[in-house]
């Protein structure tokens, strides 16, 4: 080939600049990312008690983002001076100031008793965009309000059916309420079914008129909940809490935790929380009567092991799909007159039959002439991220009808204290009778649709059946990403802070391990979102599984079958991550075969979330296991060393037993890379990308870095083509030469 034509080629590839956008990296999370680099401005929460002073405006970093992951392109130092009320203490344990950034991150004394937090950012640092959203210092309060409850006989005698008149002394604790103390007149009497059964009972509470205690809204109607089956007991305030954000579903129960005292005995923690009612400040609908039966209506959907069936007012569901059948439950109106009632009967049993046929689609009405479909889709939301196993229309699932509208509303979520993967929940709602059982999933594995399945015959065809309606709940889902499920995380470390130095007197009371509890339910929460995110998220960019298990420039390939590995982002890092989570019975595998010489090593990570001693993840070569491991391990190094020459295969595997599951249920695996005498696995040479062969492509981005228009190179172990320890012009031109197959 004659110069000229080299020059030629030359000269295009400079041209190719202007035009040129080069391909994602082979070098995991750190080479040039595809967005660019953007401010991203950081705005650290205060918990109650905590006053933060810094420089907003300079409170930022400059972020590229790849796969989800951002990587600190400038470095840069952010300070925030934090200040503590009287009787509030800084919590260490459930503050986060870039806690994935520990090694850089400094917390000193300052003046007057404030905290002074530092953190030194550096090139090439990564966070999630969970980290960015969820800076939060936070502090314990002293004390936790105290509502005592005094009645004249024990409590002991009180039932469910009757209310006992009752004295309530509310005083405010270390957090202060605008609404103030509180002592007045009203009623009590238990609640609650599996619940009434624990030893720290909850109750009903009916004041003789309306107050607001712990500026709740104004309201006769008041429950104390233990959460006694909830080691944590956060998981309902944090679902009602962080239910505000929600824009779908325009009422969710107000709450505060309290200390309760039963005729001056120590009970323990419990929420206050509004009952579910129509009311001005609730669910704000006018009662239908006899005058308007297609008027409002609030509705509890229910099974027949919960219903009084000769004092509720129960009415049949069209369906039958759990394992103890399905009613309504009409909770407002509650008509006295018994002829009223029958008549708001057979009006709700026709109702109800409308809808289920036409989300069903076995009449020629539209589904959106019934179902609300904003309040649906935040519903469904709501209960898939807590896989709340009542939460597929089992019981404790309220929806309302207005009057001169067909329309059927999602609202108020209830009782979650059994949700969020609680090791207590060792029942699914599959029935071999009324459900195709077999898509029914256990309640603890973060994986799999709890509400989405034959047990809800009305969510799964809404998802599987209607393109539209799948595509909005996604979209809802992916905008909540930056609200919904931030402030879930936020409120999960700052009321642990807050009930921390309060809660061992109840864990010393019930027998519970709180902190213990918090931690259970944060890495059950996050292994929950990570896998809906993968379901659900329409901003997610698929992770090509090879990538995810390659260390830095490395290009083995690997193969996977029946429930495979995915790459995931776990941990600050791209990494693999097995498919089979829930599915018992089953394992998920990944393997590669490789000619080796002896003395050559094969490296890599893993990690571990698992029952412990059932479910295995497994590390094989040529059939015979090298090692297993269940329950929770963290990364660990593993090297294996070939004794001598031959063809190797290697399989990891992560296999389920028959039933249950714990943590995580997965393994991941990163970091795999081949070692031989001569170093690690050399790569191609002139291949600048990684992927494999040498094009045009690989000869501009060195050509690019030549001209320092980019960093770094995805892959520079291949591209010094002359050996003179720079990139060069050269360089490019001879890589240039070979994907031209120029060889004069």
């Amino acid at each position: 080939m004659k110069l000229s034509r080299l020059l030629a080629a030359a000269i295009a590839l400079v041209m190719a600049l202007a035009a040129f956008s080069p391909a994602a990296s082979a070098s995991k999370l750190s080479a040039e990312l595809r967005d660019g680099a953007e401010e991203f401005p950081i705005t650290p929460y205060a918990g109650d008690g905590v006053t933060l002073d810094y420089d907003e405006s300079a409170f930022s970093l400059l972020l590229s983002r790849n796969y989800g992951v951002y990587r600190v392109e400038e470095a840069r130092t952010l300070t925030l001076t934090a200040s503590f009320d009287e009787g509030w203490t800084y919590n260490a344990d459930h503050s986060n100031f870039f806690n994935t950034l520990s090694d850089r991150v400094a917390v000193t004394d300052g003046e007057n008793g404030t905290l002074v937090f530092t953190l030194s950012a550096a090139v090439g640092d990564m966070l999630t965009l969970d980290d960015l959203l969820t800076v939060g210092v936070y502090a314990s309060a002293a004390e936790l309000p105290k509502l005592e409850i005094a009645t004249e006989i024990p409590f002991s005698q009180i039932g469910k059916d009757e209310y006992v008149a009752a004295t309530f002394t509310l005083t405010l604790g270390t957090k202060q309420y605008e609404s103030g103390d509180f002592e007045g007149t009203g009623s009590i009497k238990g609640r609650g079914n599996t619940s009434w059964g624990q030893p720290q009972k909850p109750y009903s509470i009916k004041l003789d008129s309306k107050k607001s205690l712990l500026d709740i809204p104004k309201t006769k109607k008041y429950a104390i909940v233990p959460s006694y089956s909830d080691q944590s007991s956060l998981r309902n305030f944090m679902t009602y809490k962080s239910g505000l954000v929600l824009d779908g579903i325009g009422y969710v129960p107000k709450c505060e935790f309290c200390e309760v005292y039963l005729n001056g005995v120590y009970n323990g923690v419990y929420i206050l929380v509004e009952r579910v009612a129509i009311e001005s400040n609730k669910i704000d609908i006018e009662e239908a009567t006899a005058d308007e039966l297609t008027g409002g209506y609030l509705i509890e959907k229910d099974i027949s092991g919960k219903i009084d069936f000769s004092s509720d007012l129960w009415f049949e569901c069209p369906y039958w799909a759990n394992p103890d059948r399905d009613y309504f439950v009409l909770k407002d109106p509650e008509p006295e007159d018994t002829a009223l009632w029958q008549q708001m009967k057979e009006y709700l049993t026709g109702y109800m039959q409308s809808v289920h046929q036409a989300v069903m689609d076995t009449a020629s009405d539209a589904y959106t002439q019934y179902v609300d479909t904003a309040s649906w889709i935040d519903f469904i939301i709501v209960q898939e991220l807590a896989k709340n196993i009542d939460g597929n229309l089992k019981t404790s699932c309220y929806m309302y009808k207005q009057a001169q509208d067909d329309k059927l509303y999602m609202t108020a979520p209830w009782d979650f204290d059994l949700a969020y993967g609680n090791p207590e929940t060792t029942w699914n709602n599959a029935s071999y009778q009324h459900n195709d059982y077999y898509d029914c999933p256990d309640a603890i594995s973060p994986a799999d649709f709890m509400v989405i399945n034959s047990s809800c015959p009305w969510f799964d065809t809404l998802y599987d059946d209607h393109v539209e309606f799948n595509a909005a709940l996604k979209a809802k889902y992916t905008e909540y990403r930056r609200t919904l499920i931030p402030e879930m995380l936020r409120l999960l470390d700052s009321e642990a802070a807050y009930l921390a130095s309060s809660m061992p007197r109840n864990d010393a009371k019930w027998g519970k391990h709180f902190e213990q509890g918090v931690s259970d339910l944060r890495s059950w929460l996050l292994s929950r979102i990570a896998w809906l995110d993968g379901q659900w998220r329409t901003d997610a960019e698929a992770i090509d599984l090879d990538f995810a298990l390659n260390t830095d420039g490395g290009t083995l390939a690997f193969a996977t079958g029946e429930y495979p590995f995915t790459g995931v982002i776990k941990d600050g890092r791209i990494a693999g991550m097995s498919g089979n989570a829930g599915a018992d019975s089953t394992s998920s595998s990944i393997t590669i075969t490789l000619d080796m010489r002896a003395g050559d090593t094969l490296s890599f990570d893993y990690k571990v979330s698992s029952e412990s001693n059932y479910d295995w993840f497994s590390f094989s070569v040529n059939g015979t296991r090298q090692f297993r491991q269940s329950g929770e391990h963290d990364w660990t190094n593993c090297v294996y060393t070939a004794a001598e020459d031959g063809s190797f295969s290697f399989e990891w595997k992560y296999e389920k037993d028959y039933s249950y599951a714990s943590g995580s249920d997965c393994a991941w695996v990163d970091e795999v890379i081949l070692t031989t005498e001569s170093g690690p696995e050399p790569g191609l040479s002139g291949d600048a990308d990684g992927d494999g062969s040498v094009t045009v492509t690989d000869a501009l981005l060195v050509l690019r870095r030549a001209m320092n228009i980019i960093p770094e190179l995805p892959c520079p172990e291949n591209c010094d083509m002359d050996g003179d320890g720079s990139f060069t012009v050269t360089d490019a031109l001879m890589i240039l030469r070979l994907a031209m197959n120029i060889t004069a």
